[in-house]
């Protein structure tokens, strides 16, 4: 290699290398000098809100693409809700929605909720806004969807007799939870005639007359047929009961039925086009009648219920009002869901129930009897007298 070629490469190598020299020295300056282009960002807190100026007030932010839009605390429902179901604070909470989805009737306190009814099913999640929730939801119930809002799912509803001592004094209304006690009465019966026993008997006596020598015939009917026992003295002797059979009650209960209706149904009053007010024509007054002389409307009592039981439930209700069963009612505490273990009642299951020995026979009795009181079915008191003439 001459001297010539070396020469070349020394200088091809100095060039290169002021070159790289000169790009590092530029790129130290331009990473020193602040980026005229970015936005200034305003100075927060630990909670990240604003710091305010000199002047008072926070400065301008302005969104970027990747901020969170405004978010705004709304009242939710912890699990799904039936229509009618009475709302407390178990089934609230409170969570982040996007302000600008959120529609102008939602709740965001929890107390404006409690202590309301679920106007229609509220879904687990689902943001409870003022639609949804009704004071009192019988009004609700008649003039928006009719008794048939407050039937619980799986559940129908039937109407039955009511009075005043099966109904717990009348104090039974709409949305009320009560239990059903029936009580059914046992007769034995014949089975081949399906009759009440004892069975009566037609007794035939036939007696030839000594002086014509005809038949006669005599019909005898007994009530109740009986048994025909021979006495100690060869007598033959008619055995029958001193009283009519005694029916066996026996008294079981369905539990936890939803009152649907009390008394006779009536439908909301259509809505009507108010009418143009008439000018009121100034007249000589009417004298108004005194507070004493405008009797009071006597308010109708009941006379029918209407429950909300299941099919099986409902069926069996029915059989019992056809068979002329007892049913009253025993009304339940404010959300008393609970289904109690409840064992039918009849003769036996009482002495087991409470341990009652039966008494042995004895000589002696109480007088049950009772005279009725002075003024009622035309009978006095009895007063007792005592006898002058110093008898016992």
């Amino acid at each position: 290699m001459n001297r010539r070629t070396i020469a070349i490469i020394i200088f091809v190598v100095g060039i290169v290398l002021l070159s790289i020299v000169a790009l590092i020295f530029l790129s130290g300056q331009d990473a020193g000098q602040p980026d005229q282009t970015a936005t200034p960002q305003p100075e927060v807190d630990e909670l990240g809100t604003p710091i305010a100026t000199a002047e008072g007030a926070p400065p301008p932010v302005e969104e970027l693409p990747g901020d969170l839009p405004p978010m705004m605390e709304v009242v939710v429902s912890l699990q799904t809700v039936p229509r009618g179901w009475l709302i407390t604070e178990n089934e609230l909470t409170t969570d982040l929605r996007v302000a600008d989805s959120i529609p102008s009737n939602v709740i965001t306190r929890i107390e404006d909720v409690v202590g309301k009814y679920a106007r229609t099913d509220i879904f687990q999640g689902e943001t409870i806004t003022i639609d949804d929730l009704a004071e009192d939801i019988t009004l609700i119930g008649q003039n928006e969807f009719g008794p048939s809002s407050l039937i619980p799912p799986g559940f129908i509803a039937a109407s039955i007799p009511i009075d005043r001592l099966s109904s717990v004094a009348f104090a039974v209304s709409e949305g009320d939870y009560v239990d059903i006690i029936i009580t059914f009465l046992f007769s034995e019966i014949d089975k081949e005639f399906q009759s009440y026993l004892l069975n009566s008997g037609i007794v035939i006596i036939e007696e030839i007359d000594e002086e014509s020598g005809e038949p006669s015939i005599e019909i005898v009917v007994i009530p109740q047929l009986g048994t025909f026992e021979e006495l100690a003295t060869g007598e033959i002797a008619h055995v029958r009961p001193s009283e009519d059979q005694r029916p066996i009650p026996i008294t079981m209960i369905l539990q936890n039925a939803r009152v649907i209706q009390v008394g006779q149904f009536t439908p909301p009053e259509a809505v009507t086009v108010p009418t143009p007010t008439p000018e009121v024509v100034e007249e000589e007054a009417t004298p108004t009648p005194e507070a004493g002389e405008i009797l009071p409307t006597p308010t109708p009592f009941p006379a029918v219920l209407a429950v909300a039981l299941s099919p099986q439930q409902q069926l069996f209700l029915k059989y019992a009002e056809e068979s002329n069963a007892d049913i009253d009612f025993a009304l339940r505490g404010v959300n008393d869901g609970q289904l109690y273990e409840v064992e039918n009642m009849d003769l036996l299951s009482f002495f087991e129930r409470y341990n009652i020995e039966v008494p042995p026979n004895t000589n002696f009795t109480l007088d049950i009897t009772r005279m009725p009181p002075e003024g009622q079915d035309g009978a006095a008191v009895p007063t007792p007298t005592v006898d002058q003439t110093g008898g016992g």
